[in-house]
């Protein structure tokens, strides 16, 4: 027992290093301070009427009425009312504050996969930290793309269960695998899911071909089942979130396909059955030479709104302008940095691996001799030429237009992660050769001569590009400006129009982007000399292997550090006072919270209203922020409410429009035109399909008739019979139910002012279900019959509450299968112990 103990304190002393490393790096967030996360504030916005429900109701609902109309939670927020599933997760974050959690998390599953492929407690802290600490990930979590983050550090803990199934620890490895790719999906960061499945698929096919050149077909079939039935048990544990993003997909802009002929724009031009457009999915594309920042992060600048410091020459042009000190401080902290291939749309900063994690890798492509180098160098390659999207189209528009699913997925540089994990555990590995005594020295000294040589060399090349480089990315395009024309024409916007003043800025910002180049590419020259001399000293001079594994596990944490410090620091926290700032309501707003009746749709024009979640904050916004809106609607924004149509707001209850006033600040005006939350019409006008419902909206009087597709007249039996005394009243809108009452002397129709979604929404007269159709192209309607009524409208997508049945029975055999594994494992070391003892 005690030699038991003995062998398991390095790893709690490395688990513990690693605790604490991240506790250090964030150490704001243990003060009680939180980050201030760009993307999460349009997130808290979307979210905020489904958050009030929840504290009222202990769940949040399935259906939010606060942007687009209304459309389901799933993409947003979802949970089920059993949360057990919790329990882990919460066990191994020990609790800890964002993001000290998740890096935590992140660190200790790619440890485990590290101490799975043999590493001993100092590699395998290596390994977490190359991995977590690799920058996209401070730059992700800072942004506030956590869901990201969180599938990020499940994914080593995957691979490590596949480990262990392929090396015949059956049991073990499957609960393994299943658990940590159960959380994984769970994150609900569908790219990333993908990316892995990717990733999986280049083992699976690499294991197929070692274990035929072995010989081994039972382990391979046996192998297979089981990663099988893993990811099995995994889909199923995860259920209810994938069948109802799969039922949403069908009617949203990711994977549903407009009813509509396209217009005739370059958006559309490009559009696949089913998927995003190709212009904006490959928006964000990875240069080719920028691929480079792998290794030197800011040869092309860094963030689109970095940081300069007083020596810069922008700082020296502001000063000599006259601006204050203060307010010069203040703009160099927010400068437009970048000038790589993503100016257009702007990015957070490069993905840097680490020079000395690419050092250790170079060296390993020489050196290692396991199989597993040979799927770690194709994922490699694969993530990268995925990242370059647009600028090589000949692999990646064939990905798009003929992959299964890939079509639904935007940003490629994002396929950097996969190269992020892949030379994590090719350093590891590199260092498992080295200290592992079976490459004689003589080898190793020529290998790592050679590998000198190679990081010299691209280093010269990298250095000599920016011999030629002019550090700019304008386009002198009016009709696509670069990001640096954008930045220009600001620059002359806040100087009155001098355009010599933002001239001289602009050259000012050329050279600091310039030294940012020269200094990064002399820095990694500095630390590749510190790993190079080390590696010498340990071969030639026999240095000791705790000191050589030391030494390069401090130079790639202050390496990895001191980038990842320049995108998340101690600026980026706030104190939980500051961080409600974005949502002061404003005069406008206030005006608007003080109408009695909450339920109507306000339409904010002085942001950009199909880009902004801030509204839904206050209001249900006709707008809103969503990647993914329902297809429907976004085809009423495009051809009615981006052109105004007041028939069309009418209609969708748009009780109030925000406009700036003569002061610039946002002013309230009320439209007493809006048609409420139900009416009858006069008449119904039949459409021959979609096209013609869609044009007819163009003109026509939404309070007095409705458009409805012929495919609808099963639906409703008989034309109106106009009362003019009917009522029709809204009781009460829950999200999940919405109830009317009406009264009617004869029988009428009634458009109700609720988006249309087929894939749960049921409606009842009296109790009983009954059919309704899809009007005015967006909204729901249905024939009432005389009399007085109770009208109900209920979500209740089977999709939901069948698979949080199928979720929660998978969930408990894969704890059953876990534990086995483990008191599997643990019979078989004790028997293992028995027998080295009686030996």
């Amino acid at each position: 027992m005690i030699k038991r103990l003995k062998s398991l304190l390095p790893h709690a002393i490395a688990i513990l290093a690693l605790l604490l490393l991240s506790i250090i790096y964030c150490r704001p967030a243990m003060n009680g301070k939180i980050l201030s996360q760009s993307d999460n504030v349009q997130w808290q916005g979307m979210a905020k009427e489904a958050m009030d429900y929840k504290q009222a109701h202990g769940i949040t609902p399935l259906w939010t009425t606060s942007m687009f109309g209304g459309m389901p939670t799933y993409q947003i927020a979802l949970e089920t009312p059993y949360d057990f599933v919790n329990y882990i997760p919460a066990i191994l974050t020990l609790g800890l504050p964002k993001p000290v959690n998740v890096l935590f998390l992140s660190a200790i599953c790619f440890y485990l996969l590290c101490i799975t492929l043999g590493a001993n407690p100092w590699l395998g802290f290596l390994g977490a930290v190359a991995y977590t600490y690799a920058s996209y990930s401070p730059i992700i979590i800072v942004t506030g793309h956590e869901t990201k983050m969180l599938a990020m550090a499940y994914m080593p803990a995957v691979i490590a269960g596949l480990i262990l199934i392929i090396r015949q620890r059956y049991l073990l490895g499957t609960g393994i695998m299943a658990l940590a790719l159960t959380y994984l999906i769970g994150a609900n960061h569908l790219q990333i899911t993908y990316y892995f499945f990717l990733i999986l698929g280049v083992i699976g096919v690499a294991y197929a071909v070692y274990s035929i050149l072995q010989k081994q077909y039972k382990e391979l079939i046996i192998g297979g089942l089981a990663v099988l039935l893993a990811v099995g048990l995994a889909l199923a544990t995860n259920a209810v979130s994938l069948w109802t993003t799969y039922e949403y997909s069908k009617e949203s802009t990711r994977g549903g396909t407009s009813e509509l002929t396209p217009l005739p724009t370059a958006a559309t031009a490009d559009k696949p059955q089913g998927g995003l457009e190709r212009s904006y999915a490959f928006a964000w594309s990875y240069g080719k030479f920028e691929s480079f920042t792998l290794l030197v992060p800011d040869i092309y600048g860094g963030s689109s709104s970095g940081s300069l410091s007083k020596d810069s020459e922008t700082f020296k042009k502001l000063s000599a302008m006259g601006v204050p000190e203060n307010q010069s401080e203040q703009l160099i902290k927010h400068w437009n940095l970048y000038w790589g291939d993503q100016s257009v749309l702007g990015t957070s900063g490069p993905v840097y691996l680490g020079i000395v994690i690419c050092m250790l890798v170079l060296l390993g492509l020489f050196i290692i001799r396991s199989w597993h180098k040979w799927w770690l160098i194709a994922i490699s390659v694969l993530g990268i030429v995925l990242a370059w999207g647009s600028n090589f189209p000949a692999f990646n528009y064939f990905m798009f237009d003929h992959f299964p699913l890939y079509n639904k997925f935007r940003a490629p540089s994002q396929a950097l992660i996969i190269p992020q994990f892949s030379f994590a555990i090719l350093a590891v590995l590199t260092l498992q050769e080295l200290i592992g005594g079976k490459i004689t020295k003589e080898v190793l000294m020529k290998k790592l001569k050679w590998t000198g040589l190679i990081m010299a060399g691209l280093l010269v090349i990298i250095y000599a590009a920016s011999l030629s480089a002019n550090y700019t990315n304008a386009t002198h395009d009016p009709q696509n400006p670069g990001g640096d024309d954008r930045f220009q024409s600001e620059l002359t916007q806040m100087l009155q129009g001098n355009t010599q003043l933002s001239g001289e800025l602009m050259s000012a910002l050329y050279a600091d982007r310039e030294q940012l180049y020269h200094h990064d590419v002399w820095r990694a020259a500095f630390f590749a000399g510190l790993v190079f001399l080390l590696l010498w000293f340990f071969l030639k001079k026999g240095f000791n292997t705790t000191y050589l594994l030391a030494g390069i596990g401090i130079l790639a944490t202050i390496d990895l550090l001191q980038v990842d410090s320049r995108y998340l620091n101690s600026e980026s926290f706030m104190d939980e006072s500051n961080y409600s700032r974005p949502f002061q309501a404003s005069a406008a707003d206030q005006q608007i919270l003080q109408d009695k009746d909450p339920h109507y749709r306000v339409f904010n024009l002085t942001a950009h209203p199909f880009d902004d979640a801030m509204t839904s904050y206050f209001h249900k916004s006709v707008g809103g922020y969503h990647a993914a809106k329902l297809q429907l609607y976004a085809d009423l924004i495009e051809r009615q409410i981006s052109r105004n149509n007041l028939q069309v707001l009418n209609m969708l209850n748009t009780k109030y429009v925000i406009v700036p006033g003569a002061d610039g600040q946002p002013v309230a005006q009320r439209n007493p035109e809006a048609l409420g939350n139900a009416w009858f019409v006069k008449q119904i006008v039949w459409a021959k399909n979609a096209e013609e419902e869609m044009s007819m909206l163009d003109h026509m009087n939404t309070r007095d008739s409705v458009v409805i597709d012929g495919r609808y007249k099963n639906t409703v039996s008989s034309e109106p019979v106009y009362d003019s005394t009917a009522t029709i009243s809204l009781i009460a809108n829950n999200l999940n139910e919405i109830s009317y009452n009406s009264n009617t002397v004869s029988p009428q129709f009634a458009v109700f002012s609720e988006v249309y979604y087929s894939q749960g929404w049921k409606a009842y007269v009296d109790g009983t279900e009954v059919p309704y159709a899809r009007v005015n192209y967006a909204l729901r309607g249905m024939p009432v019959p005389a009399g007085k009524h109770t009208i109900l409208f209920r979500f209740e997508p089977a999709a939901y509450y069948t698979g949080m049945k199928l979720s929660i029975g998978s969930y408990l055999v894969m704890l059953l299968l876990l534990t086995g594994g483990i008191v599997l494992n643990f019979r078989m070391n004790k028997v293992n112990e028995e027998k080295s003892k009686s030996v």
